[in-house]
């Protein structure tokens, strides 16, 4: 087993009751990483993915109310120091707009 860093980027694509709701926050994905304990490559990317849904789940509730569908992707992926393990870095926090570009508003 070996330590790995996973850098994530997750999408989300929100249902049309959702969005219909202005005050709503509505981002459009975020960027967050973990490290996570693995046999390789493939396993510590399942694993992140899956405590990162697990998080935001329990942050937010927006899976299983069906507001939402998260797209998970690995943007980067490298061995770790054992040590890092111990950082506390749970919450998913960068998240970012839509961006609607200048000649469509």
């Amino acid at each position: 087993m070996r330590c790995f860093y996973v850098v994530v980027h997750g999408t989300l694509e929100w249902s049309a009751d959702h969005l219909e709701n202005e005050d709503a926050f509505t981002p459009a994905g975020f960027h967050c990483h973990r490290y996570v304990l693995a046999s390789g490559f493939e396993e510590a990317a399942g694993k992140a993915f899956r405590h990162i849904r697990r998080n935001l789940e329990k942050q937010t509730g927006w899976l299983k109310q069906g507001r939402a569908k998260l797209t998970l992707e690995c943007e980067e992926l490298r061995p770790a120091p054992l040590h890092k393990l111990l950082r506390r870095n749970r919450r998913v926090r960068d998240f970012y707009q839509n961006s609607v570009p200048a000649n469509e508003e």
